[in-house]
C-alpha cells in the first residue's frame, strides 16, 4: 500500500513497554532486559493472579526481585489470562494514545531444541499474540529464550 497522503502519518512521541509475566524466571528476565533498553521509564510488568493469595505472595517476590520495575497484577477469577490482560492492553492504549505514545508489548517465549516439545508450552504466548495482532495501535515483540537442554 502506498502512502498518497503524507497527512495521514502521525508522529509516535514514544512506547508504554507492557510485558507479561507468569513467574519469576530468567525468560521473563531476558525479556524485561530487553524492554528496559527499550524505554525503563515506561515499563509496566502485569502479572495475572488465579487467587488473592498468589497475587499477595507475587507481589512480595517482585518487590525483592525487580523493585525498579512498576508491577500490576490483575486477577482472573475463571483462571483466564487473556481476557484481563487484553482489557488492560485496551486501558494502556486508550491513555496512551491521549500523548501521541503506542504499547509495545514484550511477551517473553521460550524456545526448546526439539520443535514437538513447543507444542507442549508457550500457549499463553501463541493466544496473546494471536489476540493482539488484530489491534491496530499495539506492537507485539517476542523475546525468544533458547534453553541450554
Amino acid at each position: 500500500m502506498r502512502i498518497t497522503d503524507l497527512a495521514e502519518v502521525k508522529d509516535i512521541s514514544g512506547n508504554v513497554i507492557v510485558v507479561p509475566v507468569a513467574g519469576i524466571t530468567r525468560v521473563v528476565n531476558n525479556s524485561l532486559a530487553y524492554a528496559k533498553s527499550l524505554n525503563p521509564d515506561k515499563l509496566i510488568a502485569v502479572y495475572v493472579a488465579f487467587s488473592r493469595e498468589d497475587e499477595k505472595r507475587f507481589e512480595e517476590k517482585w518487590n525483592q526481585w525487580q523493585p525498579d520495575v512498576r508491577l500490576v497484577t490483575l486477577h482472573s477469577q475463571y483462571r483466564s489470562i487473556i481476557q484481563p490482560l487484553t482489557k488492560f492492553i485496551d486501558t494502556v492504549e486508550y491513555k496512551a494514545g491521549e500523548s501521541d505514545y503506542r504499547v509495545t508489548v514484550v511477551i517473553p517465549q521460550f524456545v526448546l531444541r526439539k520443535g514437538w516439545h513447543n507444542i507442549l508450552h508457550n500457549q499463553s504466548s501463541l493466544l496473546i499474540r494471536t489476540f493482539l495482532l488484530y489491534k491496530r495501535n499495539v506492537i507485539v515483540s517476542t523475546v525468544p529464550y533458547h534453553f541450554k537442554e
